[in-house]
């Protein structure tokens, strides 16, 4: 058995095991829910029950946000195989203060298999029972959601608002803020309206969809009920993320390795991370070999080449065609795309790439023959214009020189 066999084996008896354990004890109830006014300080009891009737401990803990509040009776519960189910007693003792809305405490159920044996794998299972704890709410005090919706030339901004609080609002309206593909910000504002204890109602308002381009945009809501403010972030997708393939070199050497230049763009205007090709080799429509290409990361909107290695060691000379598939994320995949290039023997390689040299010289020529012809002109003029000045000056100072000497006797 080789070594991946044996770690595949390996990974299968610990998936197993940890299932069996998994299915081997429970929690009852699965949760408990506590209302702040009515239950300050509550008392409750939780079972963990021994489903295969075997003898094994668990740890007992606290965890979660409201975890500090909650007391255990016990810290560890130590099963007999004749034990059906073990009980742990609990308080929730819940100070002055407690957040409006929802929060949550944990009682965590751990089992730890310890075995000195190297031939039994460890495992840990850890259980959970779940305390949802419901705060007080003021007079005023607003639930919000954010959600989007694209329709034709427009994008609706939809703000989900309901009242939780002990009275009645009289006005409640949202603020949208979201910069655009320029970086500009935007600003939309929905209606106001009333809203009564436990009503709900969307506010809705638009912006036309010209402002962005495909992408990721941060929007923030902000909504204002009679003299407070929640405010509520969320990101709103326009269309999908894409990344292309722009480059691929168009000429190889046959019966050698190649390196291969492969050129990628992202067309999202945010990070894409682990982007990946997976490339089909094909002769005549027939699959000679595949590759993938080592993974990047690309930023919003640039391109990044790949510079890699392709072996051509067993490809005879002729015309290939190499089937791309961009690969993000590990969940996306782009429709294909094909490219065709030409292998060659290496004096029809070097061939083509003195010819592809000469061509790109000469065209630099002619763009500094250009260059050099504009500056010659320029430089013509330029010679002109000194030329006629010298020789007025030139001619100024004769004249001058010949009235100084006609009347020399008066400045004698």
């Amino acid at each position: 058995m080789n070594k991946m066999n044996k770690t595949a084996l390996i990974w299968i008896m610990v998936l197993g095991l940890c299932l069996s354990l998994v299915a081997a004890i429970g929690i009852r109830p699965a949760a408990t829910n506590i209302i702040y006014e009515t239950s300050p300080h509550y008392s409750g009891t939780i079972w963990v029950v021994n489903n295969d009737q075997r003898a094994f401990t668990v740890k007992v803990f606290p965890d979660g946000e409201m975890g500090r509040y909650v007391t255990l009776k016990k810290d560890k519960l130590v099963f007999r195989a004749e034990d059906d189910a073990l009980s742990v007693d609990f308080e929730v003792l819940l100070p002055e203060g407690v957040p409006p809305g929802t929060s949550t405490a944990l009682i965590m159920i751990e089992e730890t298999l310890d075995d000195s044996s190297s031939s039994v794998v460890s495992s840990k299972v850890i259980l959970k029972h779940k305390i949802t704890i419901e705060g007080p709410y003021p007079d005023k005090y607003i639930k919000a959601k954010l959600n989007f919706n694209e329709e034709g030339s427009k994008i609706k901004l939809i703000s989900e608002v309901e009242n939780w609080g002990k009275k009645n609002l009289d006005e409640v309206y949202t603020v949208f803020y979201v910069n655009n593909k320029e970086q500009q910000p935007l600003e939309a504002k929905t209606e106001s309206t009333a809203l009564g204890q436990k009503e709900n109602k969307l506010l809705v308002t638009e912006l036309s969809k010209s402002e962005f381009e495909q992408g990721e945009f941060e929007v923030s809501a902000v909504t204002h009920y009679d003299d407070q403010t929640v405010e509520i972030s969320k990101k709103m997708l326009i269309g999908k993320p894409e990344v292309e393939v722009t480059y691929f070199d168009s000429y190889f050497i046959a019966n050698k390795i190649n390196q291969y230049a492969l050129e990628l763009l992202n067309k999202w205007n945010s990070k894409i991370e682990n982007v990946f090709v997976d490339v089909t080799v094909k002769k005549e429509e027939q699959k000679v070999d595949q590759f993938r290409t080592r993974s990047v990361d690309i930023e919003g909107e640039m391109s990044k080449r790949i510079n890699d290695y392709f072996d051509a060691k067993d490809k005879a000379p002729g015309e290939y065609s190499f089937d791309m598939e961009v690969n993000f994320w590990n969940t996306y995949k782009m429709a294909t795309q094909t490219y065709h290039s030409k292998l060659l023997t290496e004096e029809e390689f070097n061939s083509v790439e003195k010819d592809v040299a000469k061509k790109t010289a000469l065209a630099g020529k002619a763009a500094a023959g250009n260059s050099t012809g504009e500056s010659a002109e320029e430089g013509s003029s330029q010679t002109i214009i000194i030329s006629i000045m010298g020789g007025l000056l030139l001619g100024a100072l004769v004249m001058f020189i010949i009235y100084r000497y006609k009347h020399r006797e008066e400045y004698e």
